[in-house]
């Protein structure tokens, strides 16, 4: 990548992560860059662009520090528990960065919002492969839709997320042995779901 490019970037996702896309300035970039106006809109054409291509940078810089490919596979809640973990070391190495892309998937600026979903469409296919591997070894009752089913596995998911999160902010150093109880618990939640928890 080209020098200036790179730089203009790095400021960029700085000043949208702190700022927000529309509060952001296209000046201050300029200036903490060390480059004209000019240049930028050279390098992208827009502010919209550069948000874009800060957005990219950012999601793409996510993806080499975190590879898809070391996430364990076959066990459902160390995965879970992993992705955690690596999210939260990633924040604390790459803030600004970690703040830009939550941002721009929570709350992206109407006019972009549909371009930055297709980058997050394959992040979010990650977690439905997981889930799927949980079907795979189930055969749902006849009355059950697979749909219902498998929005109730996510939730789960999501909850044990929420969990593991809380745990490893004030655990920072914790280990996976450690949160082998958010693992359990989650099995525990898992088997409810299978057998019911009213008693016929």
């Amino acid at each position: 990548m080209d020098d200036k490019r790179d730089k203009i970037l790095k400021v960029a996702v700085e000043e949208f992560a702190e700022h927000g896309y529309k509060a952001a300035s296209t000046n201050q970039i300029c200036e903490v860059a060390g480059v004209s106006k000019g240049l930028i809109f050279h390098y992208f054409g827009s502010k919209e662009k550069l948000y874009t291509a800060a957005v990219e940078y950012s999601i793409d810089l996510a993806m080499v520090e975190v590879p898809v490919s070391d996430m364990p596979v076959g066990d459902f809640v160390q995965m879970a528990i992993w992705s955690t973990k690596q999210k939260l070391d990633f924040s604390k190495k790459y803030p600004a960065v970690f703040q830009l892309i939550m941002q721009s998937f929570a709350s992206p600026p109407p006019e972009i919002a549909e371009k930055l979903a297709s980058y997050y469409a394959e992040l979010m296919n990650i977690q439905d492969i997981y889930v799927n591997q949980i079907f795979e070894n189930i055969t749902l009752r006849a009355d059950v839709a697979y749909e219902d089913a498998h929005d109730v596995v996510v939730g789960l998911f999501e909850y044990t997320i929420k969990l593991a999160t809380e745990y490893m902010q004030g655990h920072p150093d914790a280990t996976m042995e450690e949160m082998q109880p958010l693992g359990d618990k989650f099995m525990n939640m898992m088997a409810i779901v299978e057998r019911g928890m009213v008693e016929k």
